[in-house]
């Protein structure tokens, strides 16, 4: 029996803690032979998770379809299928909605056995190494290996268990598939380009020539900021540089986006562009600020210059966007004793301090530095 080194949240509690290692234990005594040779003509990587995590995959998976002969299928849930079914390096999409990772009210174990039942693959790998992940995909898809991680449990339930690195980035999860498959060795880096992120042109393109996208938004609760901070950003940034406001119009309330919409030198897009036709707007800026969110990770996969507010709730060393040259990612981030260290894992928080404690002058400066970088070498006008 493999020795497990665990990776749970800390915001999970003991009990539950002691509950996976059980079931792992009885896992253990029922499942002892599991290596399993498989004649691979297709792979199915499974991403059940949010937006953020489905893009910190997706270099790893160009790679996989670029160094090999397979067919590489890819599931997804409901809310990133608009990404997935664009992506020209993946065969086939499917959707599955995992209730752990709905954000919202409607969670369904019975569909999501249905959406898993219509799955097929030679192999399927599960990138997160979670004890839920391994039991549903074990017993309700159609495979003849399952491989991934056991570091959240239910390692027992895999043909192949990957050795998990711990303090690793995210987007190299998908690093052991390749010496399972005897892959060549290489880089995702190597394999990756600006525009495999897939985006659609805008229907009315009134953007400046240059400009700074500004996002409101994340999909937790804890990694927010507040707006009137955004909006003292904003006007410092709009002193000398045209803005662009992104986001969804719950990130503002109507009062906010109507004071956003006065200040000179800004376009308020909140609510106006799909997903797609955003990440056009990204595409053209000059650079981004954001929060801890999905269009961060975009802005990284884009290669553009981003500025992130990071909080403590998750490890920074894990998931920070992507960068693929110097200085194209700055992360602002204030360490406090309740990120633990590793981030503490929350959703919701009374006091994020993590996040109040940035504060809008140093972000001010350090957008406005770069500009005056930027103008200082003639690479974007006056």
């Amino acid at each position: 029996m493999k020795e497990v080194k665990y990776r749970f949240s800390p915001n999970i509690s003991p009990k539950t803690i002691k509950v996976i290692k059980a079931i792992d234990a009885g896992l253990n005594l029922l499942y002892k032979s599991r290596a399993k040779k498989v004649d691979v003509k297709e792979i199915t990587v499974t991403q059940f998770a949010h937006i953020g995590d489905l893009l910190l995959t997706l270099p790893g998976l160009k790679r996989l379809k670029a160094t090999s002969n397979l067919k590489v299928k890819l599931v997804v849930n409901s809310q990133n299928y608009a990404i997935a079914k664009r992506l020209n390096y993946i065969d086939e999409v499917y959707v599955a909605d995992a209730p752990w990772f709905a954000r919202g009210p409607q969670k369904s174990y019975w569909n999501f056995i249905k959406q898993l039942r219509k799955i097929k693959s030679d192999v399927i790998f599960d990138i997160r190494g979670d004890l839920r992940n391994n039991v549903f995909l074990k017993f309700f898809t159609r495979k003849k290996a399952l491989v991934g991680y056991g570091v959240g449990g239910g390692g027992a339930l895999l043909n192949e268990e990957f050795d998990f690195v711990y303090q690793g980035h995210a987007s190299e999860f998908t690093t052991p598939i390749f010496k399972y498959l005897g892959l060549p060795e290489s880089t995702n880096a190597a394999h990756w380009h600006e525009d495999d992120v897939p985006f659609d042109p805008l229907p009315d393109d009134n953007l400046p020539l240059n400009f700074v996208a500004v996002h409101l938004g994340a999909g937790a609760q804890s990694r927010r900021w507040t707006i009137p901070n955004f909006i003292q950003v904003i006007k410092g940034i709009a002193l000398s540089t045209p803005v662009c406001v992104m986001g969804v119009a719950q990130d503002a309330s109507p009062e906010e986006l109507e004071i956003i919409s006065s200040i000179p030198n800004v376009i308020n897009l909140v609510g106006k562009y799909s997903l797609l036709q955003s990440i056009s707007v990204v595409k053209r800026s000059t650079a981004f600020v954001g929060l801890e969110s999905g269009f961060s990770h975009i802005t990284g996969m884009l290669k553009k210059k981003a500025f992130v507010l990071f909080s403590g709730t998750s490890d920074i060393n894990v998931w920070k966007p992507c960068s693929f040259y110097e200085n194209q990612i700055t992360l602002l981030q204030k360490r406090v004793p309740c990120d633990m260290g590793t981030g503490c894992g929350k959703f919701f928080c009374d006091d994020n301090i993590c996040l109040k404690n940035i504060q809008p002058a140093e972000v001010i400066d350090l957008v406005n530095d770069y500009l005056r970088e930027l103008r200082s070498e003639s690479l974007i006008a006056s």
